[in-house]
C-alpha cells in the first residue's frame, strides 16, 4: 500500500523539479520582479526586469518586460521615462497588449503637456485596434482634454462626443456633457 503512494509523490518530485529545471533565469527572474512590482518594491524589480532584457532572447517578449518597466515609472510619477518605456515596448511585435500600450503613449505625451503628440498617439489606439472598445474611448476623452488644453474647442467636442458614444454608462454621460460645455465656452 506504501508503495503506489510513495510511487506517486516521487513521480510527482520528479515532474516538478524537471520543470523547474526547465525555466530559465530569465524566467525566473521576470516572475520575481512581477511579485517586486506588486508588493510596491520597484527598484528590486527595475534591476530584475533590466537583467531579464540583458540576458537575452528568451520566451518573454522584451516588449512585455518595457511595458511593466514602463508601468513601474508610471506609479512612481515619472512619466517621462514611462513614456520611453512604453515606446520600446511598442516596438517589440511580439508585445502581448498592443492597444493599453499605445493608450499609456498617448496618455503620457497628455502628462507631460505634449498635447499636440498625445492627440495623435491617443487617436492611434481606436484607429487601429477598433475592437478594443475601452480603450477606444478613454482615449477619445483624453484626445479631447489635449485638444481643449490647445484651444481647439471643435476638436475637443468632438473627441468628447466619440468618447461619449451611447451614453449609457456614468462616464459616456460625463463625456457628452464634457462636449456639451466645450461648445458653450
Amino acid at each position: 500500500m506504501k508503495t503506489p503512494v510513495l510511487s506517486c509523490i516521487l513521480t510527482f518530485l520528479l515532474a516538478t523539479g524537471q520543470s523547474l529545471a526547465a525555466e530559465s533565469p530569465a524566467v525566473r527572474d521576470y516572475q520575481a520582479a512581477n511579485k517586486f512590482s506588486a508588493a510596491g518594491g520597484y527598484s528590486d524589480a527595475l534591476v530584475l526586469y533590466r537583467q531579464v532584457l540583458s540576458a537575452g532572447p528568451s520566451d518573454i517578449a522584451d516588449g512585455d518586460v518595457h511595458n511593466r518597466i514602463g508601468d513601474i515609472y508610471f506609479r512612481l510619477g515619472d512619466y517621462p521615462h514611462a513614456l520611453a518605456s512604453y515606446r520600446k515596448a511598442l516596438a517589440d511585435p511580439r508585445l502581448a497588449d498592443r492597444p493599453q500600450t499605445q493608450y499609456w503613449v498617448g496618455f503620457c505625451s497628455f502628462l507631460v503637456g505634449r498635447d499636440a503628440e498625445a492627440v495623435t498617439e491617443l487617436l492611434k489606439v481606436p484607429t487601429l485596434y477598433p475592437d478594443a472598445k475601452a480603450w477606444g474611448s478613454t482615449s477619445y476623452y483624453w484626445a479631447g482634454r489635449a485638444s481643449e488644453r490647445m484651444g481647439k474647442k471643435e476638436q475637443a467636442a468632438e473627441y468628447y462626443r466619440k468618447a461619449g458614444g451611447s451614453g449609457r454608462t456614468t462616464q459616456a454621460k460625463f463625456a457628452q456633457k464634457k462636449a456639451a460645455a466645450v461648445k458653450g465656452k
